[in-house]
């Protein structure tokens, strides 16, 4: 009962992100707190230690040497580790006959993934590894780099 009460609430949160009704930087501290609701205080700390400490995914692409600056285009993404988990969790409220077709769709773009394997749990120590982690790709035309913060 409370955990599907906690589902509700993520998906609350993310619907009124999507929606507009709230930024980012809010939701993730929403979603922050519905991961918690339910446990002992104790527990909560501990959990806390034991938390990545990384807070966000940040994505740049800038131009690259050979670019025109006149038309480069510049993004800047950074993405809250929160949303990334509560996405990892939502994704165990997909029905099994969408997950099959998420599957077969991706599997038609050559990723070999299926998408009910994910769990929370196997994300922290991604989390943790992708910290020691930053990927730096230049062409002539782009630099993208891709990190943890």
């Amino acid at each position: 009962m409370e955990r599907s009460i906690m589902e509700n609430n993520t998906r609350q949160i993310l619907d009124m992100l999507a929606e507009g009704k709230i930024q980012v930087d809010e939701a993730e501290r929403l979603l922050s707190l519905v991961s918690t609701e339910g446990e002992p205080a104790d527990s909560r700390r501990s959990g806390e230690n034991n938390r990545s400490s990384a807070k966000y995914l940040r994505v740049c692409v800038e131009p690259g040497e050979d670019a025109d600056e006149d038309h480069a285009e510049r993004v800047n993404i950074r993405v809250p580790m929160a949303l990334i988990r509560a996405g990892v969790k939502l994704a165990s409220l997909i029905p099994r006959s969408s997950a099959d077709s998420v599957n077969e769709e991706l599997r038609k773009k050559g990723i070999n993934f299926d998408i009910g394997s994910l769990k929370a749990e196997d994300l922290d120590p991604l989390i943790d590894a992708l910290q020691d982690l930053e990927i730096d790709v230049k062409d002539g035309q782009h630099k993208v780099r891709v990190f943890v913060e």
